[in-house]
């Protein structure tokens, strides 16, 4: 088998445990794959409402990337292109931390921070009426992305954490991070 030089397989592996990720995935967002990340999430937490909690954020998560990244390939399970994107699951004592990350149209930058950031100035009241009122919209993929957004804050019960990396004059980085704790 050939490996680069530079590329240690225990090396990588040991960052990971350094890091304390539990999951990582990079690649096509099929839903084969959602499926084989949501069933590994099931078994991460004895709590089983933790463990709904995590599923539902890493799908919503999930899938904005194979809806909406800009880089996409075609999927045969999915006999359609799909998003292109990263999933990473990092654990520690207290706390699961769910971040994703995928290539974005720079035009969707100002849309998406702004609609985080009106989420996360919401409390949980709010969050509940925002999300009814959002639902009861025509559908729409921007209604679609929102709902999301919402219920992932909905679930975490914590603020989302956005980040967009510029890439160049057409594309972003979209890096979204959802915090889950590990007691109630």
């Amino acid at each position: 088998m050939y490996i680069e030089q530079d590329v240690s397989v225990l090396g990588f592996r040991n960052l990971l445990r350094k890091q304390k990720i539990a999951l990582m995935f990079h690649g096509i967002m099929s839903q084969d794959v959602l499926a084989v990340i949501a069933n590994d999430l099931r078994v991460k937490s004895e709590n089983e409402v933790i463990a709904k909690r995590l599923f539902g954020i890493v799908i919503e998560l999930a899938q904005n990337i194979h809806h909406y990244s800009k880089q996409i390939a075609y999927s045969e399970i999915d006999n359609k292109e799909v998003g292109i994107g990263t999933i990473v699951v990092r654990e520690t004592n207290t706390h699961f931390y769910i971040i994703s990350g995928n290539v974005v149209d720079k035009n969707q930058e100002k849309f998406l921070l702004e609609k985080c950031h009106h989420i996360n100035s919401l409390d949980s009241e709010q969050l509940r009426d925002y999300y009814l009122e959002q639902r009861r919209l025509p559908q729409r993929s921007e209604v679609s992305a929102n709902i999301g957004l919402i219920d992932m804050a909905r679930k975490s019960e914590t603020p989302l954490e956005v980040e967009m990396i510029s890439i160049d004059d057409s594309q972003t980085f979209f890096a979204i991070s959802v915090c889950v704790k590990k007691q109630y």
